[in-house]
């Protein structure tokens, strides 16, 4: 299984936020990647800010340069990478960008075969379907009302429609329920087509758990509740400032060890299954903490996808988000899959707050074997990627 490629090119499109994104052509396939608006320090530069200037640079030089290459299979990909890191010589991909490489990539594995890219990714026989963590409710920096980010659920099946079908169901009911209990609620969704509300963090884990245990009647089947906290958000440097803490929407800030111990008791209190970057992204010793609790600690900003800092976290987490992008690099993406697999860390394959219609995060989920994939649950940049799962699903 070979490839040779013919031509390499590159197209502006616009992503799910109306911003500026490049698709990547080669021989036919097209590839692209979400870019995040909520971004760490220790994620690497999707694009710079003269994206025409990127365009022009792989139409002509990387076209020039690449073509006739063969590629054999996903380790080939060394060479792509080789070449890449010779135009761009900062650490941070802060010339052209790590969007490029990862969609550049994607393009080339989807030119090797006919074959779906899952099948591209492994040689084993795929015997488990990846998990939809779904987005019910947004706030921190996708949205107004809550300081936690995402209010997220997790229905424990093992049939992935089964699990979309009962996401969804929560999501309409949740419209509903809505409209009663916060009078300014319009039916207005964030970018990532989570409803939003100026109910606070606390209310808000209150009405989730009264909507799953009426979904998890009508299903007979158990729903985790999560969060995406996005501690680093409202972290100044010495305190976490909460803006929406407390029913009367009053201030109140916490320091490092109050802001432990009210994770904990969130978590304890509300059967959490998921905590999302409850600590800013340098608290290593914080996480270790957090991670005795019966409840998936996962690290985002923390790790920005990065192998190097994922070691570092060996022990202090039990879950890592995978986001492509962050590292502009599937080489090290599949590093980091692997090492977390290797060391009892679930990987959460995840989407960006600025998607495009690409699905493939769906094949890298199933070919890699991750448990969980975090990808909203509704909007077509959204539903690209569970679509693209029901007819992997049929498929194996």
């Amino acid at each position: 299984m070979f490839m040779k490629i013919i031509y390499v090119k590159a197209r502006r499109i616009f992503d799910s936020n109306g911003n500026n994104a490049i698709e990547i052509e080669v021989n036919g396939n097209k590839a692209s990647i979400g870019l995040g608006t909520s971004v760490g320090k220790y994620e690497v530069v999707s694009y710079p800010k003269d994206i025409n200037s990127v365009i022009n640079l792989v139409n002509k030089n990387f076209n020039k340069d690449l073509s006739g290459l063969r590629i054999e299979g996903f380790g080939e990909l060394r060479q792509i990478e080789d070449y890449y890191n010779s135009q761009d010589l900062s650490e941070n991909k802060e010339k052209i960008g790590g969007n490029v490489l990862v969609a550049l990539e994607l393009a080339i594995l989807k030119s090797i075969s006919d074959e779906p890219l899952y099948k591209i990714l492994t040689n084993k026989k795929i015997k488990k379907m990846p998990m939809p963590l779904g987005n019910c409710i947004g706030g921190g920096s996708h949205s107004i009302g809550p300081d936690f980010q995402e209010f997220l659920v997790l229905p424990e099946t093992k049939k992935f429609e089964e699990a979309m079908e009962i996401n969804t169901a929560i999501y309409k009911l949740i419209n509903g329920e809505l409209k009663k209990r916060d009078k300014t609620f319009i039916g207005a969704r964030n970018m990532e087509g989570a409803w939003m509300t100026n109910l606070d963090n606390l209310d808000i884990l209150n009405f989730m758990k009264k909507i799953t245990e009426k979904v998890e009647k009508e299903y007979g089947k158990k729903i985790g509740l999560g969060l995406d906290i996005a501690a680093n958000e409202f972290w100044n440097g010495r305190r976490y400032e909460y803006k929406n803490y407390s029913k009367n929407n009053l201030k109140k800030t916490l320091d490092r060890e109050e802001q432990i111990e009210f994770i904990r008791k969130t978590i304890k209190n509300n059967g959490l299954i998921y905590a999302e970057d409850p600590l800013h992204q340098d608290d290593f010793d914080g996480f270790k903490d957090l991670n005795k609790e019966a409840c998936y600690i996962c690290g985002d900003d923390l790790i920005g996808t990065n192998p190097e800092r994922l070691k570092m976290a060996e022990g202090k987490i039990s879950a890592v988000i995978i986001k492509p992008n962050q590292i502009g690099s599937l080489l090290k993406v599949k590093e980091a899959i692997d090492f977390a697999k290797d060391n009892k860390i679930v990987p959460v394959i995840s989407h960006r707050s600025g998607e495009t219609e690409d699905n493939s995060i769906a094949h890298l989920a199933v070919g890699w074997e991750c448990p969980i994939i975090k990808t909203g649950i509704v909007g077509g940049e959204r539903t690209s990627k569970l679509n693209e799962l029901i007819r992997i699903n049929e498929e194996i």
